[in-house]
């Protein structure tokens, strides 16, 4: 897909360094509430044990939340840029994809299309371009997002307090491991599923346009036992590709809320110690659960990359067919005649199964008075 995407570069570019810019925003947040309440616990305890000249220090407090409210101006900005920009990539791309698809259905055999089913073909142009459109225009900024707070928060809480920071690296194997674990069931059934689905596609588009023929040989109750049977197989994968796929959600909460417990308990001992203030401790907790959602993300993302996949697989099997020769290497000894002669043709697309064989047609020339030209009107057959 990088070949169409490396074309708009910049747009590109600009899209990733936005979503830079908003998720390094994102990732301050709960540090910069974290000051506000360390210093709000501080002056209330003051106040408290009746320290003389103790009260809310106001000045420090509109300092912090002007940083607050500069940093969720840049965070808007980046979200609102890179979608803006990564949107124009996508569809310009998809646009040349379309395009790229149109000029080589015009370029390979005639062979490709009696192998392969009208709705089949038209899946592939439609649905599979589409899925491929949205998940790029949905998922990928997400991918980049997630990653990126995987990173940056991995940084803070080791910063913050290393000892507590162990407990939120050690989750992170156990959570990426469930959710491949998962993920390497679920794929299969996604494959199979985009392939009956343009299946039924193809069946669908020749029982509606062939319907009179059908009728006419009293074909109806075998064509719908067969779409009965297909539709049953694509209930059969798209369960089993959706119920595999979405157990990870539950799983991954469990993860992420055992470790939100294990951080308040063992931060609060902390705290009482006297090693971690209360805004850390707050700023910890929330970070367990930004580590936590890139991963869900991630795993919420599973299906429609899955699906993209093997649409995308589908689309590039068209692009990568072998078109048809187009270099001439006949040459014409005599002027034309305007007769045309077929004489003991045979012909097939796959060896042993001939189409037409010993197929013999004269047609001569006839001279129109009404277009004063020479015209093809009859001709006399004889196939065998």
């Amino acid at each position: 897909m990088w070949t169409y995407l490396k074309h708009y570069k910049l747009s590109l570019f600009l899209a990733i360094f936005l979503k830079i810019v908003s998720s390094v925003m994102n990732v301050l947040e709960p540090f910069v509430l974290g000051l506000v309440i360390t210093e709000l616990t501080s002056n209330l305890l003051d106040m408290a044990k009746g320290v003389e000249g103790a009260g809310i220090n106001t000045g420090y407090i509109f300092w912090v939340l002007l940083i607050y409210a500069v940093r969720a101006l840049f965070y808007e900005i980046g979200a609102y840029g890179s979608n803006y920009f990564m949107t124009r990539t996508v569809q310009h791309s998809i646009r040349d994809l379309r395009n790229d698809m149109s000029q080589k259905i015009n370029h390979i055999p005639i062979s490709y299309f009696d192998k392969h089913q009208f709705g089949d073909m038209l899946g592939r142009f439609t649905n599979d371009v589409e899925t491929v459109s949205n998940a790029l225009q949905q998922s990928f900024l997400q991918i980049i997002n997630a990653i990126l707070s995987l990173v940056l928060v991995i940084a803070m809480v080791l910063i913050l307090n290393a000892k507590l920071a162990l407990v939120v690296l050690l989750s992170m194997p156990i959570t990426y491991f469930s959710a491949q674990a998962i993920l390497k069931k679920s794929q299969p059934y996604f494959k199979r599923q985009a392939n009956v689905l343009g299946k039924m596609n193809g069946f669908v588009q020749e029982n509606l346009t062939g319907f009179n023929v059908l009728k006419l040989y009293g074909r109806e109750e075998m064509s719908a036992k067969e779409f009965v049977n297909i539709t049953d197989e694509l209930q059969d994968v798209g369960f089993k590709a959706s119920f595999v796929s979405g157990i990870m959600m539950p799983i991954l909460h469990g993860i992420s809320d055992f470790t939100y417990l294990l951080i308040a308990f063992l931060g609060a001992l902390q705290v009482m110690a006297g090693k971690m203030t209360i805004g850390n401790v707050q700023v910890f907790v929330q970070y367990v659960f930004q580590i936590g959602q890139p991963i869900q993300t991630l795993t919420q993302l599973a299906g429609i990359l899955q699906s993209a996949k093997s649409s995308l697989e589908r689309i590039f099997q068209v692009l990568d067919e072998t078109e048809e020769a187009a270099n001439v290497t006949e040459t014409l000894d005599k002027d034309l005649t305007g007769q045309v002669s077929f004489n003991h043709v045979d012909f097939q697309y796959i060896e042993g199964k001939p189409l037409i064989r010993d197929f013999n047609l004269d047609v001569e020339p006839v001279w129109s008075d009404d277009c004063r030209c020479w015209s093809n009107w009859s001709w006399q057959d004889d196939t065998d």
